[in-house]
């Protein structure tokens, strides 16, 4: 070997010699882990999708070219196949299917190895109504992909197999904080007349059991109810579906006072009320944070005030979620009359409203 091969050899070895010693030195990226929420989604991959008029599936038989193809299911909900004729596939998982197909087949062909994917849903259009962000119709896009009959979901995207009630509700925008998650109606319409059942969602999400998270169709209707005032589990359950995959993305707060940017604020619905003053710009050197007050409509439709610490807010000792449609004031520090002080927090509604009566409760 050349002196100049040797050398070039020699300082290649230097160089991978001290980027490995490098890398070795290097701590390991830390990772946060995620708070969890509860979730309808994780039972998706359990609960089969049914086929239905419209969607595009695949057939594949194994060693059989020509009897592999993708076809389109009619309205009628049938397909047809060489050999066989005409077969139901509408209200059948692509499991189910796939199963028939091969005891159709047998006689037909030795050991018949068949597989039915879904490439392409279609539209799925559903009415949400109640207590819900933005009630009204609401669409299910078509989605491609394949979802193969073994409970894989390959590149199939997230939507095939997820039209189910909760997903129907986080389409249209969440449920509202006065929203009763255990009386959730379904009302599908058939020949002999309406069908409806009631889901309890409330309980889903305490137990984890998702099975009654029932399966949607086509101009199917899901009524939300509101809590009744007297239900003495509707401030948890407020507490609890509002850091669940049933919430709105986003509440709007007003936020009054002494902050450095009043109005509307759009938070997370997990957020406490620090992160409401914190979207506003923050207090103002004049803020009296001992004197905070939150008011809400209640779902009898009193309005009501709470008062809070946010010194106790943050160490524990008080607790209030954050709604949407509540109003936050942050008070002034030093001489500031009452009368002031409901002018500025209701605006021009703190006149009329004193008429009224005005619970105040204390955390």
């Amino acid at each position: 070997m050349s002196e100049r091969a040797m050398n070039r050899t020699f300082w290649l070895s230097l160089s991978l010699a001290c980027t490995a010693a490098v890398g070795a030195g290097l701590p390991a990226p830390a990772q946060q882990a995620a708070a969890p929420v509860a979730s309808f989604d994780a039972s998706v991959t359990n609960q089969g999708y049914r086929l239905r008029s419209g969607d595009q599936i695949r057939i594949d038989v194994l060693g059989f070219v020509d009897l592999s193809r993708e076809q389109t299911i009619l309205p009628d909900g049938t397909i047809n196949i060489m050999y066989v004729g005409a077969v139901r596939a509408a209200g059948r998982t692509p499991e189910d299917l796939s199963e028939h197909l091969r005891s159709q087949f047998t006689g037909i062909l030795k050991k018949p190895v068949i597989a039915v994917s879904v490439m392409e849903t279609r539209p799925l259009q559903v009415n949400v109504v109640g207590e819900v962000m933005r009630p009204g119709p609401q669409v299910f896009l078509p989605q491609t992909g394949a979802m193969a009959t073994g409970g894989t979901q390959g590149g199939l995207t997230r939507r095939v197999g997820v039209e189910r009630i909760s997903n129907a509700i986080a389409l249209a925008g969440g449920v509202t904080h006065r929203a009763d998650v255990r009386q959730v109606t379904l009302i599908r319409q058939l020949p002999d007349g309406d069908q409806k059942e009631t889901v309890n969602l409330w309980e889903a999400l305490q137990t984890g059991d998702f099975r009654r998270d029932l399966t949607l169709t086509d101009g199917d209707t899901i009524q939300v109810p509101t809590l009744p005032a007297d239900d003495k589990i509707t401030e948890d359950m407020a507490q609890q579906v509002a850091t669940s995959s049933l919430a709105p993305r986003t509440i709007s707060v007003q936020v009054a006072g002494e902050v450095k940017r009043p109005g509307s604020v759009d938070i997370d619905p997990r957020s406490g009320l620090l992160n409401a003053i914190s979207a506003a710009g923050g207090a103002t050197t004049e803020a009296n944070l001992e004197d905070i007050s939150v008011a809400r409509m209640l779902p009898n439709g009193r309005i009501e005030r709470v008062a809070l610490n946010l010194n106790k807010v943050s160490d524990g000792s008080q607790k209030v979620q954050v709604r949407n449609g509540d109003v936050v004031f942050v008070g002034r520090g030093g001489s500031f009359t009452a009368a002031d002080q409901s002018r500025a927090f209701l605006g021009p509604l703190g006149d009329i409203l004193r008429i009224f009566t005005f619970p105040f409760r204390f955390f």
